[in-house]
């Protein structure tokens, strides 16, 4: 049995949610890319769609082993995309109201331990070029939190020897991050392997701070591939990715210094509850921090 297919002015109103998560919300592709394979699961009209419609196809997919995670990515989808369609007055209710999904497990990142990371940064920089990118890659999402996404962003200014940095990170929300001398000085180190990478290929004019093993601009999975191979080249024990790089500054900044907003600020979270989570705050750490802050509690 052929399955029922979308009518034209559907496939219209999911083109334009689409085009408004790539080009206002400043979605990345593979992002765009997963919602519209969440949106393609509803056939009929989104004015003719209702609650019981959605929880079904929910439940079917949970029958045929779909994930938690990924029921709770569809049902993101949905919520995002019928909130559009109300905003914009092509309906008049969401049928997402009240639709729920499996309570999904709080999982962290883990953190890298200080001295380990300190051992890795503390080698020389490869003589090959891809792996001595990969260090200065490590060095730099250590020693600012930035996402890998913010670090392929950055353009070759900044090789320049600036104290600060300014990212553009979700939301396409601008950060300021400081750069620390150590980081100034691998990215002084980085220039020449850099330029002489780019003259090879022809590339001599390239902006992007990272580039490829053909000059170009280099991708995320290029970066997290890299990255985890030049780890374990140089002994680290545990696959290492990007995010544990973040989670792994925030961490060690919150340890040293319990100023959990200066953390926020720097990770460019919107929310402080993000901070939280994000950090593996404890409870006995919260605890102690409003027994010394909050009058009442004395």
């Amino acid at each position: 049995m052929r399955r029922a297919e979308q009518t034209p002015e559907h496939a219209i109103l999911i083109q334009r949610y689409l085009d408004f998560l790539r080009l206002e919300r400043r979605y990345s592709d593979n992002s765009v890319k997963a919602a519209q394979r969440d949106l393609l699961l509803i056939i009929n009209p989104p004015q003719q769609v209702t609650p019981t419609a959605l929880k079904s196809i929910l439940a079917q997919r949970h029958a045929n082993g779909a994930a938690p995670a990924s029921l709770a990515r569809v049902a993101s989808s949905w919520r995002g995309f019928f909130k559009y369609l109300l905003n914009n007055s092509v309906i008049e209710i969401d049928p997402t109201l009240g639709l729920k999904t499996p309570k999904l497990p709080r999982s962290l990142p883990k953190a890298v331990g200080v001295d380990a990371l300190a051992a890795l940064l503390a080698l020389p920089l490869p003589q090959e070029f891809r792996f001595a990118q990969a260090h200065v890659l490590i060095e730099l999402l250590y020693c600012t939190g930035l996402r890998i996404s913010e670090a392929l962003m950055l353009r070759a200014e900044a090789l320049n020897g600036s104290t600060e940095l300014r990212v553009i990170g979700k939301g396409n929300k601008a950060r300021i991050v400081p750069v620390v001398d150590t980081l100034q000085a691998r990215l002084r180190e980085f220039v020449e392997p850099r330029q002489s990478h780019l003259l090879k290929h022809g590339r001599g004019q390239e902006t992007s701070l990272f580039v490829s093993a053909k000059g170009q601009a280099l991708t995320v999975r290029q970066a997290q591939r890299d990255i985890a191979s030049h780890a374990a080249n140089c002994g680290l024990g545990q696959h290492l990715h990007p995010h544990m790089l973040r989670h792994s500054f925030g961490s060690h900044l919150l340890q040293g210094t319990q100023n959990l907003r200066a953390v926020q600020e720097l990770l460019g979270h919107a929310s402080i509850a993000s901070t939280q989570v994000y950090t593996a705050l404890d409870f006995d750490h919260l605890s102690t921090v409003y027994d010394n802050a909050f009058p009442r509690a004395k």
